[in-house]
């Protein structure tokens, strides 16, 4: 089979490419052709013999909002990006396209050409973009779900967009423009990677024959037994792996550091909140904050954990924190919200505690670092491996594919009669 797999990014940025890349790499080795179209970077892995990267103007938080709005008509269709994928189709001739988050650096400008070829596309929600004007359903330190309906006027209201009204307006325009042009409408087939996506979904008015399951894989789900435990006479300490920002909790990590006291919470990753961290660790004791770490650092930090915390705010849709940590067999303390729960199942492989509250996610961490903390570690260990196998996550995948194929094929079968 050809794929086509579009994201912003071909570099390891986050959980999205993260998704996008191992199953790249995966349909690679079963055989699959396949081919990528993203944005160009520095930071971009090597190029295949098929792939078009192109460029794109700034939109993350960093960019102001009048380099944003006179950017306007490329953040609602891109005509460089939409020009490389019809390139791209007519050279590779994919026999499925396979979206992840285009964004605004893409922008849905790439489903036109897929469209107007008879490309079958699906679309993994890795985030609500295509009916959330901020993608996360997350506004001033709550989820939110005032632009369901398609208001997308809250945006401006509430200034949700990275913080800024001005930057809110450019993108309440942006979805005011793709909800008039249908942009998603050739998307066959949405893939959620939760029950908790595929019925907030269907909440946001997607019908439910459009949305498969499929959780994402793990590339250690295939292995078996546990985990080096932590080393005799090593200090035990609480991990935190994720972006330094609200939606995930960064906030609470100062106050989640004292209640654990003297037990160590060291914190790993970068965003907004990184210097503010970096204060507030000089007045904190236990609180350490060591940055970014590449994958094979971070691996062993996490193994050496005793605990690993997820104080999510928003809603996850799989939460790599957690399936990593289940799988290293460490005991995760996480919040209750979101798809967590269904990784995270309390006092089964895990423990919950209330979105936000410091004081009871840190007496949850107590009890993760006590005596049940490995039954619930090896527990979880056994859920993640069960769900996350590549080998089974690329069947299910193609599964889905060959499906969007016969349904495209059936379409062109009727409109031509």
């Amino acid at each position: 089979m050809r794929v086509l797999l579009i994201n912003a990014f071909h570099y390891l940025r986050g959980g999205v490419e993260r998704t996008y890349l191992d199953e790249s790499r995966w349909l690679a080795a079963a055989g699959h052709e396949v081919a990528h179209l993203a944005t160009e970077d520095a930071r971009n892995l090597p190029r295949g013999p098929w792939d078009r990267f192109v460029s794109s103007a700034d939109f993350g938080a960093g960019a102001s909002a009048f380099s944003q709005l006179a950017q306007l008509p490329n953040l609602i269709s891109s005509e460089p990006a939409r020009r490389a994928a019809a390139e791209l189709v007519a050279a590779f001739r994919p026999d499925v396209a396979h979206l992840h988050a285009p964004s605004r650096y893409l922008t849905p400008s790439v489903l036109e050409p897929l469209e107007e070829s008879g490309v079958p596309t699906v679309m993994t929600l890795h985030d609500f973009k295509p009916w959330c004007t901020n993608r996360i359903q997350f506004a001033h330190g709550a989820p939110c779900e005032r632009c369901k309906g398609g208001a997308h006027w809250h945006a401006l209201a509430t200034g949700c967009v990275q913080d800024s009204w001005p930057k809110s307006a450019v993108g309440m325009i942006e979805a005011y423009a793709h909800q008039a042009s249908g942009a998603y409408r050739h998307v066959s087939l949405w893939i959620a990677p939760s029950r908790f996506v595929r019925e907030k979904a269907i909440e946001w008015g997607v019908a439910p024959g459009r949305l498969r399951l499929l959780p994402h894989g793990l590339e250690g789900a295939a292995r078996t037994g546990a985990a080096p435990a932590v080393a005799a006479g090593a200090a035990p300490y609480v991990l935190f792996a994720g972006r330094l920002s609200l939606e995930k909790g960064a906030a609470l990590l100062p106050e989640l550091a004292r209640a654990l006291a003297p037990t160590p919470l060291r914190v790993v990753g970068e965003g907004p909140l990184r210097a503010w961290l970096d204060r507030a660790a000089r007045d904190v004791p236990g609180l350490a904050v060591l940055g970014h770490l590449e994958d094979d650092a971070l691996s062993r930090e996490r193994r050496a954990a005793a605990a690993v915390v997820v104080p999510s705010l928003f809603y996850e849709h799989f939460c790599y924190a957690a399936a990593e940590a289940m799988l290293d067999e460490r005991p995760v303390a996480a919040s209750r919200i979101g798809a967590i729960p269904e990784l995270v199942e309390h006092e089964v492989t895990g423990l919950l505690a209330p979105p936000g509250d410091a004081r009871a996610l840190a007496d949850a961490t107590r009890r993760a670092l006590g005596p049940e903390g490995a039954r619930w570690a090896a527990a979880g260990a056994a859920r993640v491996r069960e769900r996350a196998r590549p080998e089974q996550h690329v069947r299910d995948l193609l599964e889905i594919y060959r499906e969007a194929m016969a349904m495209a094929h059936g379409t062109r079968r009727g409109s031509a009669a």
